[in-house]
């Protein structure tokens, strides 16, 4: 047998095991459960997409709640995600820009409301002007350094000028389901949180979008992870299904482009 004819098995051989480890890699892959980093305000919605998402694929889906600034950074030190659920636009450009997502598979899919939120039949004051006029009622907001939600409500308390009046009764969590999780404990009187949150218990008032600059609610792929599913699992948000789930839960329809 030639020295040419060898070398040609060889590479033949290589390549045959080169596309089986692909293929291993990819059975591998689709075998384990999808992996969503989301934004703490997005748990009903995502909760119940896991589901339907599920009977379609065969694929369980693991979803991982936190502030959006908490995800961003664990992504940005390489965690290993297939999807980003951000309730700020900026954390996925700033995702983007490092190369950890798609290109082209940024999307904007709803805008984000807060409200003022109690679990029981305690005060609950009607706006953020009368929040600011109560006396000595605890109130918990997500942290605004890594939380957009918290971010807005010091903006929208500003713009009303209350803060100063306020900041000594801030009780800060991490995000804000956790800010809801204060007042439901009694740990603090009132949280001001995500509407998405408000709807399932206690009493809630809705605040003015035009208080706070918008939560723009976007999601992106990330790079290295499953692509293809990740991709298909976020589409679930736009079909009429997911944008009933939105709507029903208190998000506002994306911005028009």
């Amino acid at each position: 047998m030639s020295e040419a004819t060898l070398s040609r098995r060889s590479m033949l051989l290589a390549l045959g095991e080169a596309l089986l480890c692909f293929g291993c890699a990819k059975r591998s892959q689709s075998a384990r459960p999808l992996r969503v980093a989301a934004a703490a305000d997005v748990e009903p919605v995502f909760s119940a997409l896991t589901e339907p998402f599920r009977q379609k694929t065969g694929r369980e889906v693991v979803l991982s709640f936190a502030a959006s600034g908490v995800l961003s950074r664990q992504l940005e030190h390489g965690a290993p995600f297939d999807l980003f659920v951000s309730a700020s636009r900026e954390h996925i450009d700033r995702l983007h820009k490092k190369g950890r997502l798609v290109p082209g598979s940024i999307r904007e899919y709803a805008r984000g409301q807060l409200a003022i939120w109690t679990a029981g039949d305690g005060p609950l004051p009607q706006s953020l002007t009368e929040l600011g006029s109560s006396h000595g009622l605890r109130i918990a907001v997500a942290n605004p350094e890594h939380a957009p939600y918290g971010q807005a409500a010091v903006a929208a308390l500003r713009t009303l000028g209350v803060f100063d009046a306020l900041k000594r009764r801030l009780i800060y969590a991490e995000n804000v389901r956790q800010a809801q999780q204060f007042a439901e404990s009694g740990n603090a009187d009132v949280a001001i949180i995500a509407r998405s949150l408000a709807g399932r218990s206690g009493r809630f008032v809705e605040v003015p979008i035009g208080l706070h600059p918008a939560i723009v609610q976007t999601l992106a792929v990330v790079i290295g992870g499953d692509e293809l599913a990740a991709s298909e699992f976020a589409d679930q948000l736009f079909a009429s299904d997911g944008r009933r789930l939105l709507r029903e839960s208190g998000f506002l329809p994306p911005a028009p482009p």
